[in-house]
C-alpha cells in the first residue's frame, strides 16, 4: 500500500511527465480557417482570455515569484476581471466585453515544489453588436474554460542566495467550451523559467520567459495563431501605510506558429502586450484584496483596450515602506523568541518556520541582557574629567568609548556633515577609540551600529540618511582593522527620539550614532 508520501511523489512526478508529453504530441491539425477576405465568420478553438493569475502565494498578480510555501502548506483565492473589447477583429467577428472569473488553490510539497490548480469561468461575454453573419456559429455567453495545472520548483532560495531561480511547468485541460473561446480544443502546455531579486531588501522584482503549446492553428484575418514564446516582469513593494503594497506588472506573448508564404512578418495581433497596475491589502493574517486595472499596449488578439480585476487569496501583503525582507517566500515577519530579538529594539529579522518552545526548554534572553554578560556592568558614573579609573575600569574604556549595559557608549555624538554621512574629522578620535576598544574584547560577536536623526524634513529621507550614516560609520571601523562579520548597521530615522524635537538642543541629541552589543562569542 503506497504512504501519503509516496502518493505526493508520484502526483509531483506525473504532472511533470505529462507537461513534457504535452509539449512533444503528434504535429497539430490546424482548424478549419475562413476562406472569405474580410475575416474569420466560424468561432475557432481558442482560449480568448489573457489575464491569468499565477495562484500561489509568493505570486505577483499574473507574473510567478519563485517562492514556494512550506510542504502541505495550502493557499486558495479567486480573481475576477472585466475586459473591455478583448478581441476586434475590422469587418469580422469580435468581442465587446469579457467578465471572467478564476479560482485557484497551491499546495506544498517537500519544501522545494508548490502545485496549483485554476479553474476559469467566463462569466458572461458579448459579440451582439457586430454581425457573425448567418451561418457563423453564436457565441456563448457563458462557460467553463480549460483548467489549468501547474507546478513551480525551486531552483534558488533567496533566503539563501542573492537571487531566486525557478522553473514552472503547467498543463492545459481541454474542458473549455469551444464555442465560447473558452478552449484551445486540447490538451496544451507551458513551461516557464523565474528569477527574482530584492532590492534593499523591501523591494522584490521578478522576469518570466516562457514556451506555451497550444494545439491547432487559428487565423483572424492576417494573425495566425498557436503556439507562443510568454514574458513577463512584475515588481512588488511595501507602499506608504501598513499592510498595503503596490504591484506592477508587464506581460504578453510572441506567435510562434509557421506563417504560410503570402504573411510575411509578425502581425501586431500576434504580440498581445499589457500593462497592469495593482494594490494589494493585507486582511487577516493570510489573507490579501487586490485591486487594479490593466492597459492594452497592442492590438494583440485577447487584448483589452483596458481591464479592471479584483482579488481575494492568500498572496501576503507587508505594507509600510522599509525593514521587512522578502526573501522568507511567505512573508511573514515573524521574530525569533527563543533568539530574543525585540521588533521594538532591532530591524526585525524572519524566520521561515515559527518556534513555540525554545531548546532545552530555555527562556528567551534578551539581546541586552546576553550582552551585559561582558562586563558584568555597573553604573560607574564615568565622566571625561573623571580620576584616573581603576584597573576593572580600564578594561572596559579605551580613550572616550566606554562598555556598560550592552553598549559601547562614547562621550561625544559623532557628526557629520550637514544632510550628508561624511564623517566630521572631529569625530576620528572618538570612532578610533571605539574600533581599539571592538577589537581588544574578543568577547564581542556582533555590534549593530545604529543612526537616528531628527524630525526637521521628510520621514522618508532622514531613514535613508540614518542608514547612510550608519554605513558610514561601520565602514570606518572596518577600515581601523575591525572584522567586519562583527559589524552591522541599521538607521532608524526619527523614529525612536531621545529628547524633544521641538527644541534645538533635543534636536541635536537625537542625531546620534549608538554602538549595540547584539552577540556574544
Amino acid at each position: 500500500m503506497k504512504t501519503p508520501t509516496t502518493q505526493l511523489k508520484v502526483l509531483a512526478m506525473g504532472l511533470v511527465a505529462m507537461t513534457a508529453a504535452t509539449l512533444v504530441i503528434a504535429t497539430p491539425t490546424p482548424a478549419e480557417a475562413d476562406e472569405e477576405d474580410d475575416g474569420v465568420r466560424q468561432l475557432p478553438a481558442w482560449q480568448l482570455q489573457r489575464f491569468r493569475p499565477a495562484p500561489g502565494a509568493a505570486d505577483y498578480v499574473t507574473v510567478y515569484g519563485t517562492g514556494i510555501a512550506p510542504h502541505m502548506d495550502w493557499s486558495a483565492g479567486t480573481f475576477f476581471n472585466y475586459a473591455d473589447y478583448p478581441m476586434y477583429v475590422p469587418g469580422g467577428r469580435g468581442v465587446n466585453y469579457q467578465a471572467q472569473l478564476d479560482v485557484a488553490g497551491t499546495i506544498g510539497l517537500y519544501d522545494i515544489a508548490e502545485v496549483g490548480l485554476t479553474i476559469p469561468w467566463t462569466m458572461r461575454q458579448r459579440d451582439a453588436d457586430l454581425d457573425p453573419g448567418a451561418d457563423a456559429d453564436h457565441l456563448a455567453q457563458t462557460a467553463l474554460n480549460d483548467f489549468r495545472v501547474t507546478s513551480k520548483f525551486q531552483i534558488l532560495d533567496l533566503s539563501e542566495y542573492p537571487v531566486g531561480v525557478a522553473a514552472v511547468a503547467g498543463v492545459s485541460l481541454p474542458l473549455g467550451n469551444d464555442n465560447a473561446l473558452g478552449g484551445d480544443g486540447g490538451f496544451g502546455g507551458e513551461v516557464s523559467a523565474v528569477g527574482e531579486y530584492v532590492f534593499y531588501e523591501t523591494i522584490r522584482a521578478s522576469a518570466n520567459l516562457g514556451f506555451r503549446y497550444r494545439p491547432g492553428e487559428r487565423r483572424v484575418q492576417d494573425n495566425v495563431l498557436g503556439n507562443e514564446l510568454t514574458w513577463g516582469v512584475g515588481v512588488h513593494s511595501p507602499f506608504i501605510t501598513d499592510n498595503l503594497d503596490v504591484v506592477g506588472e508587464i506581460y504578453g506573448s510572441v506567435a510562434v506558429q509557421p506563417r504560410p508564404d503570402h504573411l510575411s512578418g509578425i502581425s501586431e495581433g500576434e504580440v498581445p502586450a499589457e500593462l497592469l497596475g495593482a494594490l494589494r491589502y493585507g486582511v487577516l493574517d493570510d489573507w490579501s484584496i487586490s485591486a487594479g486595472m490593466t492597459a492594452g499596449l497592442t492590438d494583440g488578439v485577447g487584448t483589452p483596450n483596458w481591464r479592471a480585476f479584483l482579488g481575494i487569496d492568500g498572496k501576503w501583503a507587508t505594507g509600510g515602506w522599509w525593514r521587512v525582507d522578502y526573501r522568507n517566500p511567505q512573508f511573514e515577519v515573524q521574530t525569533d523568541p527563543c533568539e530574543g530579538w525585540d521588533p521594538d529594539e532591532t530591524v526585525r529579522r524572519l524566520r521561515f518556520d515559527p518556534v513555540e518552545d525554545c531548546p532545552d526548554d530555555t527562556e528567551p534572553i534578551s539581546p541586552h541582557e546576553r550582552a551585559a554578560e561582558l562586563d558584568d556592568p555597573v553604573d560607574t558614573g564615568w565622566e571625561p574629567d573623571q580620576p584616573e579609573p581603576t584597573a576593572e575600569e580600564l578594561e572596559d574604556r579605551e580613550g572616550d568609548a566606554l562598555i556598560d549595559q550592552g553598549a559601547i557608549l562614547i562621550r561625544e555624538n559623532i557628526t557629520f556633515e550637514t544632510g550628508s554621512a561624511e564623517i566630521r574629522g572631529e569625530s576620528h578620535d572618538i570612532l578610533d577609540d571605539v574600533a581599539t576598544l571592538i577589537q581588544r574584547r574578543d568577547e564581542i560577536g556582533l555590534l549593530r551600529v545604529e543612526g537616528h536623526t531628527d524630525s526637521v524634513g521628510n520621514a522618508q529621507m532622514n531613514l535613508e540618511l540614518s542608514e547612510d550614516r550608519a554605513e558610514s560609520v561601520r565602514q570606518y571601523l572596518i577600515e581601523a582593522g575591525v572584522q567586519p562579520e562583527l559589524l552591522e548597521s541599521v538607521g532608524y530615522g526619527e523614529s525612536k527620539p531621545v529628547a524633544d524635537n521641538d527644541t534645538a538642543e533635543g534636536r541635536a541629541q537625537n542625531r546620534r550614532v549608538e554602538f549595540h552589543i547584539m552577540e556574544m562569542r
